[in-house]
C-alpha cells in the first residue's frame, strides 16, 4: 500500500491534519505531530496527536473512523489515509524524538518556503502528545489538481511537476490564485 517515496514523505516533517467525528457525526479537525508507518500487516500507522485536545481524544476511540492528510510544504504533494482507530497509547522515547524531528522539519520547511519567522511558528509545535494507532484501509492522492481524490494507486491525471510549479507560482503571488482548466 505504501511505496518507499510515500513512507519517506510520511516520516518527514509533513503537515498532518487529523479528521474525526463524534458519535453524532459532528466533525472535528486537529493537527498531527508525527507519523510512523508500522511494520507488518495489516498496514498501520502510529500518529502523534495533542494530548490536551479533549475533542480529538474523545473522537479517537477504538474502531472510530479517522482521516489523516499529510502534505509536503515544499512541493505541495499530499495524501489522505483513511482507516479506523485501533487504540490510543502513551508515548515513548522514540515517539518524543519523532515529534521533535517532525516539528522541526515542518517549521523549517514553512520558514524556507513562506518566510515565516521560526520564533513565531516553533512554539505551536511544542505539545504533549499521545500515540494513536490507526489501521489504514484506503489511501488517496490529495495533491491539488486533476488527480485529487483519486485512489493512490491510480495513475496521475497530469504531470505533477508541471502542476506543482503552477501552484507554487500561485502561492508566491506571481499569478492569480485561480488555476484554469
Amino acid at each position: 500500500m505504501f511505496d518507499e517515496a510515500l513512507i519517506r514523505m510520511l516520516h518527514s516533517g509533513c503537515a498532518l491534519l487529523v479528521g474525526g467525528a463524534d458519535s453524532t457525526g459532528r466533525p472535528h479537525a486537529s493537527r498531527g505531530y508525527g507519523l510512523t508507518v508500522m511494520d507488518g500487516e495489516p498496514v498501520r500507522v502510529r500518529l502523534l496527536v495533542d494530548a490536551d485536545d479533549a475533542t480529538t481524544l474523545d473522537n479517537l476511540q477504538p474502531n472510530a473512523p479517522v482521516a489523516i492528510t499529510a502534505a509536503s510544504v515544499p512541493n505541495l504533494s499530499s495524501v489522505q489515509l483513511k482507516g479506523r482507530v485501533v487504540q490510543l497509547q502513551p508515548v515513548n522515547e522514540v515517539d518524543e524524538a519523532k515529534r521533535v524531528q517532525c516539528s522541526s522539519d515542518l517549521t523549517n520547511d514553512i520558514h524556507r518556503t513562506d518566510g515565516d519567522q521560526l520564533a513565531v511558528i516553533r512554539p505551536w509545535s511544542e505539545r504533549s502528545v499521545v500515540a494513536c494507532i490507526v489501521e489504514v484501509e484506503a489511501t488517496f492522492d490529495q495533491t491539488p489538481g486533476p488527480s485529487a481524490g483519486a485512489p493512490l494507486s491510480a495513475e496521475p491525471a497530469c504531470d505533477d511537476r508541471v502542476h506543482h510549479a503552477a501552484l507554487r507560482r500561485c502561492f508566491d503571488g506571481r499569478v492569480p490564485a485561480v488555476i484554469a482548466r
